[in-house]
């Protein structure tokens, strides 16, 4: 039995039953087929029936927050009745622990290397769970899979952040205020200032290195401004990184 004749099937139990609210429900999903089949010219599959369903759903998602946020939680409960009408026209939802097992495995694979690659990951991702996890619960647990790349003196490595939440002052500052976040982002736009400066001793101090005579005082001082630069460059590049590692904990 196709999707299609067992919604219409349960269309005909709610009428002989007089559940008007599912009855209601079916109705409306039965009219946004229709309407996709028009567009599409063809007759909907049963993967297609359930793209249907989910838009459906999404979008008594999206007004159940806007009646909640209204005070109308008359409507909210109605809209909730209906996603779980809806719902039994979907396939099953993934356990949690089934879903973080399938998605580590695609992170694996993809190659991300931080969350700045969750593009390249979300496509296969939602592939791999089809249709058994919403795409704002996959892309939370792909976010939280996903390293975080930390400059460090000696190159780049990459911190999974199990091991982030194991450091006592990312998970205090994790429940910290908007307050908080601000000023580490005001805070972080700063140390970026202070590396151009920083940035421009180098290159200019190496011009004067290349151009110095080996023992005249120039030299000299263009290899301590050098040193200055480098060092100064690797402080701002370890305090930009460790207020991003904190804002990914708390944001």
């Amino acid at each position: 039995m196709t999707l299609a004749e067992i919604i219409l099937q349960n269309m005909k139990i709610a009428m002989k039953a007089k559940d008007n609210a599912t009855l209601s429900t079916l109705r409306l999903l039965l009219s946004a087929i229709k309407n996709k089949q028009i567009d599409v010219g063809h007759a909907l599959s049963d993967s297609e029936i359930q793209d249907v369903v989910k838009t459906q759903v999404k979008q008594l998602k999206d007004a159940i927050e806007s009646f909640t946020q209204g005070g109308r939680e008359d409507m909210a409960q109605a809209s909730s009745a209906e996603i779980q009408v809806l719902g039994q026209f979907l396939p099953p939802q993934m356990s949690e622990e089934e879903l973080v097992q399938i998605l580590r495995g695609v992170v694996e694979v993809s190659g991300a290397q931080s969350k700045a690659d969750i593009g390249k990951v979300m496509g296969p991702a939602m592939q791999a769970v089809a249709g058994r996890a919403d795409g704002s619960r996959v892309k939370s647990i792909v976010q939280s899979l996903l390293p975080i790349l930390v400059l460090v003196i000696f190159g780049v490595t990459s911190v999974n952040q199990d091991v982030l939440a194991a450091v006592p002052l990312l998970d205090t500052l994790s429940n910290g205020t908007q307050y908080t976040e601000l000023l580490l982002r005001l805070f972080r736009v700063l140390v970026l200032w202070l590396g151009i400066p920083a940035i421009t001793m180098i290159l200019t101090a190496g011009f004067q290195y290349t151009t110095a005579s080996y023992r005249d005082e120039d030299h000299h001082n263009s290899l301590s401004k050098l040193t200055f630069g480098v060092f100064a460059t690797l402080i701002v590049a370890a305090l930009f990184a460790f207020c991003t590692i904190i804002l990914q904990q708390i944001s």
